[in-house]
């Protein structure tokens, strides 16, 4: 078995030549209670103490963060905060008010490298990111994912399809108007569940 990977057009060039990069297509979202029970299955550890050690984990590594600390896991590698401002000459020129959160860096160990680079990659059969996406492929994805999660958000529909952002949010519209799945949740952060009759919901 092998990552799925498919082809995507890198921006345009200055000389207007259309070049082609190569990116993973995921084909799901490994979360907490699967990590717990595959970990159960690998140690004498129960899957409810797995998901507590890693709610702690996660609150820690936040706290650790918050003080400005790096966080270094074993056989992973390194977590640190990245930030953003506006562009100054010099320290003077800006205030601690104007400083942001950014996002997380990851930087990996050598040994996770080292056995990363034995990958074996197959080329998806299926345009994932365009309108030829294979209707019976989405309801087998969503069926499999709705088998184990009461709700479906953007991002993780995104995320199981490999679909763009502004494609996510139109498949999903379409689904919606067909009456297969049913929206709910906040405005701007709404999620979806499967209307009865589809996608494995009696």
């Amino acid at each position: 078995m092998g990552a799925n990977y498919d082809f995507y057009q890198n921006p345009p060039s200055a000389n207007g030549k259309k070049r082609l990069h190569a990116r993973v297509v995921s084909s799901r979202t490994i979360d907490t209670n699967e990590l717990a029970e595959e970990i159960q299955d690998r140690s004498t550890v129960s899957t409810a103490d797995v998901k507590a050690t890693l709610v702690a984990l996660t609150e820690l590594v936040v706290s650790h963060f918050r003080d400005g600390h790096r966080i270094h896991i074993d056989g992973l590698g390194y977590f640190q905060v990245t930030l953003s401002c506006p562009p100054v000459r010099t320290p003077k020129d800006i205030r601690a008010e104007s400083i942001r959160f950014k996002s997380v860096a990851f930087r990996p160990e050598k040994g996770l490298l080292k056995h990363l680079k034995g990958m074996t990659f197959v080329r998806t059969p299926l345009k994932v990111h365009s309108r030829g996406h294979a209707e019976d492929i989405i309801e087998e994805r969503l069926t499999r994912y709705f088998s184990m999660n009461p709700t479906l958000s953007r991002e993780d529909f995104q995320r199981l399809c490999g679909f763009t952002k502004t494609t996510a949010n139109r498949r999903l519209k379409k689904l919606t108007e067909e009456g297969k799945l049913q929206k709910s949740g906040l405005y701007k952060f709404p999620v979806y569940e499967p209307v009865k009759g589809y996608f494995g919901r009696e």
